[in-house]
Order: C-alpha cells, then sequence, then structure tokens
C-alpha cells in the first residue's frame, strides 16, 4: 500500500462505528439467539468492543481473539476498566489456526474487517472446528454483489480486504460443515464505509498524522467507497448452524 499504513489501523478509521455499530450487535444478538450462559468467540475482535458489549449485556464468558498485539493490549485495558475482566478474555492468535479444541464454544462469531489479508476459508473452517455441534457461527464479511472488474478487485485486496460473492462465502461454511445458511446486509447503501471526506480526513489525522490523511485520500480508499456507496462491494452477515459430524 503506497501510505505504508497499517491495513488493521486504515480499516479501523474507515469504519462508521457509532452509527453502525448498535444495529449489527443487536442483529447479530437475534439470528444467535444470545443469552447467559452460553459461551462465545469472536474471532477478529479488534480492541475489545464487540466482546464487551457481548459480555455486559448477557453476562456471559465471551473470548476475543485477534492476530495483532497492540488491539488485543487496548481490549485488555478497556475490559479492566469496564469491570468485566472475569467475563471477557483476549488472546493474540493467528485465526487460521485457533488455540482452541474442537468443539468448545455455542458461538462463533468472525469479523472478516479485523483480519485484514488473512484467509476467509480458512478462518471459517477454524471457526467452524471450535464451534460446538448444533451450535452458531456467524461471519461478518466483505462481499461482492456482482463480479468486480480486475483492477478493482487488486485495489480492494491492496487494502487488506478479501471478498467474495456470496456464493462462494457459502461454500466455505458448507465445507466447514455449517448449514441451513442465510445471508442478510449488515448495513446497506454502503453506509459501513465512512464516505464523509472531511470526516475522513480529521480520523486519518487522528491515527497516524499526514500519513493517516495521505491514506485516506488515496486512490484505494477512494475507490472502496465508490464500490461501497454503489453496494458493489457489501458488507454481509452470513449465519448458520454448525452440523455433527459421524
Amino acid at each position: 500500500m503506497p501510505s505504508r499504513l497499517a491495513a488493521t489501523t486504515l480499516l479501523s478509521v474507515l469504519q462508521p462505528w457509532s452509527d453502525v455499530e448498535e444495529p449489527i450487535h443487536r442483529r447479530l444478538a437475534q439470528l444467535v439467539d444470545a443469552e447467559e450462559g452460553r459461551e462465545a468467540l469472536w474471532v477478529g475482535c479488534g480492541s475489545g468492543r464487540s466482546v464487551l458489549w457481548w459480555s455486559e449485556r448477557f453476562r456471559t464468558i465471551t473470548e476475543g481473539i485477534d492476530p495483532d498485539v497492540r488491539s488485543i493490549e487496548q481490549a485488555e485495558e478497556r475490559a479492566r476498566g469496564a469491570g468485566l475482566a472475569k467475563l471477557a478474555t483476549f488472546q493474540t492468535a493467528d485465526p487460521t489456526n485457533l488455540p482452541h479444541e474442537d468443539q468448545v464454544f455455542d458461538t462463533v462469531i468472525v469479523h472478516m474487517l479485523h483480519l485484514p489479508h488473512s484467509d476467509g476459508e480458512k478462518v471459517i473452517g477454524e471457526a467452524a472446528r471450535v464451534c460446538r455441534p448444533m451450535g452458531t457461527v456467524v461471519a461478518l464479511v466483505p462481499s461482492w454483489s456482482q463480479s468486480p472488474l480486475q483492477k478493482e478487485a487488486q485495489i480492494i485486496q491492496g487494502l487488506g480486504l478479501s471478498p467474495y460473492v456470496s456464493v462462494e462465502w457459502k461454500s466455505f461454511f458448507r465445507d466447514a460443515g455449517v448449514v441451513e445458511l442465510s445471508v442478510e446486509e449488515a448495513a446497506t447503501d454502503g453506509g459501513w464505509i465512512l464516505q464523509r471526506r472531511f470526516s475522513l480526513i480529521v480520523r486519518g489525522w487522528r491515527a497516524a498524522g499526514w500519513q493517516g490523511v495521505r491514506a485516506v485520500l488515496g486512490r484505494e480508499v477512494r475507490t472502496l467507497c465508490r464500490l461501497a456507496r454503489r453496494r458493489v462491494l457489501r458488507f454481509s452477515i452470513i449465519k448458520g448452524t454448525r452440523w455433527p459430524h459421524g
């Protein structure tokens, strides 16, 4: 990436979570029938906001996994500050090789925007492996609504995103033993990417000074915003049930 800004930092800058986070979390809770006592795992937890939201509302043990060491440090600090350290735990790990035994969690939620440059198929396979039989696997994923131009696809991949069309994402789930699949948009009208130029500049500056400003004004981000606005590139929720084997 010409800006040399870490993909995790740039994607965080581009997310308007103050607008979309609460509705997305509430929808996820509905999809997985969240309730007290069900153990949950977030794969791609970033700085822990989602894990803490989950733990606080459902008073359930929730673990967050992220490959970024700094993000996990921030998540642990937030958990202590919120008095949730006994419910919310975090560790740094490779999302394609989770440090858990098979069939451990009732619910596994994957957030691919927090896993730049990760292999989506392998991540879904690991999420399914650690989910208990008849448990729920849900993923928040970037997805193409139509086949992109090769140049556009390369630009988006340069940002760390690895979108697939819904049929491909669903095949990853089925191959991993997850069935009864449903797909819906997590945020409509391209609202999962911040579109306001001034806001982008301010957030880019706060994140990384001039380097951040150059990144948010670059061709990659302009392309991402345009594709999200046109809904060629969407942010989707895919949900399924982990089928028992044998």
